[in-house]
Protein backbone atom coordinates (compact mmCIF):
# COMPACT_ATOMS: atom_id res chain seq x y z
CA UNK A 1 0.00 0.00 0.00
CA UNK A 2 1.10 3.81 -0.94
CA UNK A 3 -0.67 4.80 1.60
CA UNK A 4 -2.36 4.32 5.44
CA UNK A 5 -6.10 2.71 4.78
CA UNK A 6 -6.86 6.23 7.02
CA UNK A 7 -5.56 8.34 4.58
CA UNK A 8 -7.99 6.96 1.36
CA UNK A 9 -10.83 8.17 3.77
CA UNK A 10 -13.23 9.96 2.40
CA UNK A 11 -16.93 10.61 2.89
CA UNK A 12 -20.15 10.65 0.80
CA UNK A 13 -23.24 13.15 2.09
CA UNK A 14 -26.12 11.46 0.45
CA UNK A 15 -29.29 13.52 -0.67
CA UNK A 16 -31.32 12.65 3.01
CA UNK A 17 -28.14 13.70 4.83
CA UNK A 18 -26.67 10.63 5.80
CA UNK A 19 -23.16 9.89 5.04
CA UNK A 20 -20.68 7.17 4.75
CA UNK A 21 -17.33 7.34 5.75
CA UNK A 22 -14.20 5.06 5.02
CA UNK A 23 -11.55 3.61 2.36
CA UNK A 24 -14.22 1.85 0.58
CA UNK A 25 -17.76 2.59 0.68
CA UNK A 26 -20.20 -0.29 -0.20
CA UNK A 27 -23.85 0.69 -1.64
CA UNK A 28 -24.95 -2.29 -2.64
CA UNK A 29 -26.70 -2.44 1.19
CA UNK A 30 -27.42 1.14 1.57
CA UNK A 31 -30.66 2.37 1.98
CA UNK A 32 -29.85 6.18 0.88
CA UNK A 33 -28.36 4.54 -1.97
CA UNK A 34 -31.40 5.33 -4.46
CA UNK A 35 -31.91 5.34 -8.14
CA UNK A 36 -28.35 6.09 -10.55
CA UNK A 37 -26.47 6.84 -7.53
CA UNK A 38 -23.25 5.21 -8.58
CA UNK A 39 -22.96 7.13 -11.63
CA UNK A 40 -24.31 10.67 -9.76
CA UNK A 41 -21.28 9.81 -7.16
CA UNK A 42 -19.14 9.51 -10.22
CA UNK A 43 -19.98 13.21 -11.37
CA UNK A 44 -19.52 14.56 -8.14
CA UNK A 45 -15.98 12.82 -7.76
CA UNK A 46 -15.22 14.42 -10.68
CA UNK A 47 -16.32 17.84 -10.30
CA UNK A 48 -16.21 17.67 -6.55
CA UNK A 49 -17.71 20.33 -3.89
CA UNK A 50 -20.50 21.72 -3.78
CA UNK A 51 -22.85 19.40 -5.57
CA UNK A 52 -26.06 20.56 -6.98
CA UNK A 53 -29.20 20.59 -4.48
CA UNK A 54 -30.61 16.70 -4.54
CA UNK A 55 -27.57 15.47 -5.48
CA UNK A 56 -24.60 13.14 -3.73
CA UNK A 57 -21.37 14.93 -2.05
CA UNK A 58 -18.39 13.18 -2.15
CA UNK A 59 -15.76 14.82 0.52
CA UNK A 60 -12.31 13.50 -0.89
CA UNK A 61 -8.77 14.30 -3.03
CA UNK A 62 -9.22 16.01 -6.09
CA UNK A 63 -8.63 13.42 -9.09
CA UNK A 64 -5.57 12.73 -10.69
CA UNK A 65 -4.84 13.08 -14.38
CA UNK A 66 -5.48 8.98 -14.58
CA UNK A 67 -8.99 9.16 -12.63
CA UNK A 68 -10.81 10.02 -15.90
CA UNK A 69 -9.54 6.48 -17.61
CA UNK A 70 -10.41 4.75 -14.92
CA UNK A 71 -13.45 6.38 -13.07
CA UNK A 72 -15.71 3.17 -13.41
CA UNK A 73 -14.60 0.04 -12.78
CA UNK A 74 -16.75 -2.75 -14.20
CA UNK A 75 -16.59 -6.02 -16.85
CA UNK A 76 -17.21 -3.82 -19.88
CA UNK A 77 -13.92 -1.46 -18.95
CA UNK A 78 -12.73 -0.06 -22.30
CA UNK A 79 -9.52 2.18 -21.89
CA UNK A 80 -7.32 3.42 -24.57
CA UNK A 81 -4.06 1.71 -22.73
CA UNK A 82 -1.38 4.13 -23.84
CA UNK A 83 -3.04 7.66 -22.68
CA UNK A 84 -3.87 6.27 -19.18
CA UNK A 85 -0.61 5.29 -18.72
CA UNK A 86 0.82 8.51 -19.43
CA UNK A 87 -1.26 9.78 -16.80
CA UNK A 88 -0.51 7.23 -14.79
CA UNK A 89 3.44 8.39 -15.17
CA UNK A 90 2.48 11.99 -14.98
CA UNK A 91 0.56 11.51 -12.23
CA UNK A 92 3.69 9.76 -10.49
CA UNK A 93 5.94 13.10 -11.33
CA UNK A 94 7.68 10.61 -13.90
CA UNK A 95 9.72 13.69 -15.87
CA UNK A 96 10.85 12.68 -19.11
CA UNK A 97 14.40 14.42 -21.46
CA UNK A 98 11.27 16.52 -23.31
CA UNK A 99 8.94 17.98 -20.31
CA UNK A 100 11.73 21.67 -20.67
CA UNK A 101 11.07 21.34 -24.56
CA UNK A 102 7.45 20.56 -24.46
CA UNK A 103 7.59 23.52 -21.64
CA UNK A 104 8.85 26.09 -23.88
CA UNK A 105 7.22 25.35 -26.80
CA UNK A 106 3.48 25.68 -25.30
CA UNK A 107 4.55 28.99 -23.72
CA UNK A 108 5.46 30.28 -27.34
CA UNK A 109 2.72 29.13 -28.68
CA UNK A 110 0.40 30.93 -26.43
CA UNK A 111 2.46 34.21 -27.39
CA UNK A 112 1.65 33.48 -30.48
CA UNK A 113 -2.06 34.42 -31.44
CA UNK A 114 -3.94 33.22 -34.45
CA UNK A 115 -2.64 35.98 -37.33
CA UNK A 116 -5.96 37.06 -39.04
CA UNK A 117 -5.27 36.77 -43.00
CA UNK A 118 -8.05 39.10 -44.71
CA UNK A 119 -8.12 38.70 -48.47
CA UNK A 120 -12.03 39.73 -48.96
CA UNK A 121 -10.33 43.21 -48.16
CA UNK A 122 -6.96 42.36 -50.37
CA UNK A 123 -9.08 40.85 -53.08
CA UNK A 124 -11.13 44.62 -53.25
CA UNK A 125 -7.98 46.56 -52.86
CA UNK A 126 -6.12 44.87 -55.96
CA UNK A 127 -9.96 45.27 -57.81
CA UNK A 128 -9.26 49.38 -56.72
CA UNK A 129 -5.67 49.44 -58.11
CA UNK A 130 -6.29 47.34 -61.20
CA UNK A 131 -9.20 49.94 -61.77
CA UNK A 132 -7.17 52.82 -61.32
CA UNK A 133 -4.65 51.66 -63.05
CA UNK A 134 -6.75 51.32 -66.29
CA UNK A 135 -8.59 54.39 -65.87
CA UNK A 136 -5.43 56.34 -66.08
CA UNK A 137 -4.15 54.75 -69.12
CA UNK A 138 -7.30 55.49 -70.36
CA UNK A 139 -7.00 59.12 -69.49
CA UNK A 140 -3.50 59.53 -70.19
CA UNK A 141 -4.45 58.16 -73.91
CA UNK A 142 -7.31 60.79 -73.53
CA UNK A 143 -5.07 63.57 -73.09
CA UNK A 144 -2.83 62.50 -75.51
CA UNK A 145 -5.56 62.89 -78.34
CA UNK A 146 -6.80 65.81 -77.40
CA UNK A 147 -3.24 67.77 -76.65
CA UNK A 148 -2.14 66.81 -80.71
CA UNK A 149 -5.76 68.11 -81.78
CA UNK A 150 -4.81 71.28 -80.11
CA UNK A 151 -1.42 71.90 -81.17
CA UNK A 152 -3.01 71.10 -84.97
CA UNK A 153 -5.87 73.47 -84.85
CA UNK A 154 -2.91 75.80 -83.41
CA UNK A 155 -0.83 75.09 -86.06
CA UNK A 156 -3.19 75.58 -89.02
CA UNK A 157 -2.95 78.59 -91.84
CA UNK A 158 -6.42 79.27 -91.35
CA UNK A 159 -7.37 78.76 -87.36
CA UNK A 160 -10.84 78.17 -85.89
CA UNK A 161 -10.93 80.34 -82.92
CA UNK A 162 -14.09 78.75 -81.55
CA UNK A 163 -12.59 75.67 -82.64
CA UNK A 164 -9.85 76.05 -80.51
CA UNK A 165 -11.11 77.02 -77.22
CA UNK A 166 -13.07 74.00 -77.52
CA UNK A 167 -10.23 72.16 -77.87
CA UNK A 168 -8.61 73.51 -75.18
CA UNK A 169 -11.07 73.59 -72.97
CA UNK A 170 -11.50 69.62 -73.44
CA UNK A 171 -7.49 69.57 -72.80
CA UNK A 172 -7.95 71.15 -69.99
CA UNK A 173 -10.80 68.67 -68.45
CA UNK A 174 -8.62 65.82 -69.36
CA UNK A 175 -5.84 67.32 -67.67
CA UNK A 176 -7.57 67.25 -64.42
CA UNK A 177 -9.49 64.60 -64.45
CA UNK A 178 -6.44 62.57 -65.85
CA UNK A 179 -4.44 64.15 -62.72
CA UNK A 180 -7.30 63.12 -60.43
CA UNK A 181 -7.29 59.69 -61.43
CA UNK A 182 -3.40 59.51 -61.18
CA UNK A 183 -3.79 60.47 -57.72
CA UNK A 184 -6.31 57.85 -57.10
CA UNK A 185 -4.15 55.35 -58.46
CA UNK A 186 -1.06 56.36 -56.50
CA UNK A 187 -3.01 55.72 -52.94
CA UNK A 188 -4.48 52.72 -54.51
CA UNK A 189 -1.49 51.22 -55.12
CA UNK A 190 -0.03 52.65 -51.64
CA UNK A 191 -3.10 51.13 -50.25
CA UNK A 192 -2.59 47.72 -51.80
CA UNK A 193 0.95 47.33 -50.98
CA UNK A 194 0.33 48.42 -46.86
CA UNK A 195 -2.42 45.02 -47.45
CA UNK A 196 0.01 42.83 -49.08
CA UNK A 197 2.72 43.36 -46.54
CA UNK A 198 0.30 43.01 -43.72
CA UNK A 199 -0.90 39.43 -45.20
CA UNK A 200 2.32 38.33 -45.84
CA UNK A 201 3.32 39.19 -42.44
CA UNK A 202 -0.10 36.95 -41.35
CA UNK A 203 0.60 34.38 -43.59
CA UNK A 204 3.67 33.83 -42.13
CA UNK A 205 2.89 34.07 -38.50
CA UNK A 206 0.62 31.59 -39.41
CA UNK A 207 3.22 29.30 -40.87
CA UNK A 208 5.25 29.80 -37.96
CA UNK A 209 2.39 29.12 -35.48
CA UNK A 210 1.28 26.00 -37.81
CA UNK A 211 5.33 24.61 -37.41
CA UNK A 212 4.85 25.61 -33.23
CA UNK A 213 1.92 23.47 -33.56
CA UNK A 214 3.45 20.37 -35.16
CA UNK A 215 6.38 20.80 -32.63
CA UNK A 216 3.98 20.98 -30.02
CA UNK A 217 2.41 17.97 -31.38
CA UNK A 218 5.51 16.07 -31.75
CA UNK A 219 7.16 16.83 -28.30
CA UNK A 220 3.77 15.55 -26.63
CA UNK A 221 3.69 12.48 -28.52
CA UNK A 222 7.45 11.82 -27.15
CA UNK A 223 6.80 13.30 -24.06
CA UNK A 224 3.61 10.45 -24.13
CA UNK A 225 6.20 7.18 -25.34
CA UNK A 226 8.79 8.09 -22.61
CA UNK A 227 5.96 8.33 -19.58
CA UNK A 228 4.57 5.39 -21.10
CA UNK A 229 7.72 3.63 -21.41
CA UNK A 230 8.94 4.50 -17.29
CA UNK A 231 5.91 2.65 -16.41
CA UNK A 232 5.40 -0.23 -18.61
CA UNK A 233 7.04 -2.83 -16.53
CA UNK A 234 5.46 -1.98 -13.75
CA UNK A 235 2.04 -2.63 -15.64
CA UNK A 236 2.98 -5.38 -17.03
CA UNK A 237 3.48 -7.06 -13.41
CA UNK A 238 0.57 -5.59 -12.01
CA UNK A 239 -1.46 -6.97 -14.83
CA UNK A 240 -0.27 -10.18 -14.29
CA UNK A 241 -0.39 -10.10 -11.03
CA UNK A 242 -3.80 -9.11 -10.87
CA UNK A 243 -4.88 -11.97 -13.48
CA UNK A 244 -3.49 -14.67 -11.42
CA UNK A 245 -5.33 -12.95 -8.46
CA UNK A 246 -8.67 -13.39 -10.26
CA UNK A 247 -7.72 -16.77 -11.45
CA UNK A 248 -6.95 -17.92 -8.07
CA UNK A 249 -10.65 -16.65 -7.19
CA UNK A 250 -12.30 -18.29 -10.26
CA UNK A 251 -12.43 -15.59 -12.61
CA UNK A 252 -15.19 -13.16 -13.95
CA UNK A 253 -17.82 -14.68 -14.59
CA UNK A 254 -18.77 -16.46 -17.00
CA UNK A 255 -14.98 -15.98 -18.53
CA UNK A 256 -11.51 -14.39 -16.95
CA UNK A 257 -11.45 -10.54 -17.47
CA UNK A 258 -10.51 -9.60 -20.52
CA UNK A 259 -7.43 -7.65 -22.06
CA UNK A 260 -9.28 -4.30 -21.40
CA UNK A 261 -10.52 -4.89 -18.37
CA UNK A 262 -7.24 -5.91 -17.09
CA UNK A 263 -5.28 -3.37 -18.33
CA UNK A 264 -7.87 -0.79 -16.36
CA UNK A 265 -7.39 -3.11 -13.25
CA UNK A 266 -3.65 -2.55 -13.56
CA UNK A 267 -3.65 1.30 -13.97
CA UNK A 268 -5.86 1.53 -11.78
CA UNK A 269 -3.06 -0.74 -9.33
CA UNK A 270 -0.32 2.12 -10.29
CA UNK A 271 -1.64 4.97 -10.19
CA UNK A 272 -1.51 7.27 -7.05
CA UNK A 273 -5.06 7.18 -6.28
CA UNK A 274 -6.63 9.72 -4.22
CA UNK A 275 -9.94 10.36 -5.48
CA UNK A 276 -12.06 7.18 -5.10
CA UNK A 277 -13.08 4.92 -7.85
CA UNK A 278 -16.58 3.42 -8.55
CA UNK A 279 -16.32 -0.59 -8.81
CA UNK A 280 -18.99 -2.53 -10.49
CA UNK A 281 -20.44 -5.83 -7.83
CA UNK A 282 -18.81 -8.33 -10.35
CA UNK A 283 -15.18 -6.76 -10.47
CA UNK A 284 -15.32 -6.61 -6.33
CA UNK A 285 -16.54 -10.40 -6.37
CA UNK A 286 -13.98 -11.54 -8.72
CA UNK A 287 -11.42 -10.48 -6.04
CA UNK A 288 -13.20 -12.11 -3.32
CA UNK A 289 -14.78 -9.02 -1.63
CA UNK A 290 -14.44 -5.44 -0.82
CA UNK A 291 -11.26 -5.94 1.18
CA UNK A 292 -9.62 -8.29 -1.11
CA UNK A 293 -10.62 -5.33 -3.55
CA UNK A 294 -9.06 -2.33 -1.79
CA UNK A 295 -6.10 -4.11 -1.12
CA UNK A 296 -5.90 -5.66 -4.75
CA UNK A 297 -6.14 -2.37 -6.55
CA UNK A 298 -4.56 0.04 -3.69
CA UNK A 299 -7.19 2.70 -4.67
CA UNK A 300 -10.38 4.16 -2.51
CA UNK A 301 -13.25 2.42 -3.55
CA UNK A 302 -17.26 3.41 -3.96
CA UNK A 303 -18.46 -0.22 -4.43
CA UNK A 304 -21.97 -0.10 -6.43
Amino acid sequence: MTDSVAERDFTIRFPDGSTETGPVVDLRDSAAATGPIASRIQRAIRHGCPSAPGRPTVHASAPGRVHAHIARLDCDADVRTRPALAAVAADRGVETPHDDDLVGAVRSLRSSPPAAVDDAELREARRRAAEAGAETERLRERVATVRGRVTALRDAPSADGEALTAAEASLSEATRQFSEVATERVAAAQRLAVLEKRVRSARDQRDARLRLEDRVGNLERAVRDARVAAVADDFRDARHALRDRIRDRGGIEPAEPSADVLDALAITRLAPIRAPVVVAADVVDAFGGPTATFESLDAPLVIG
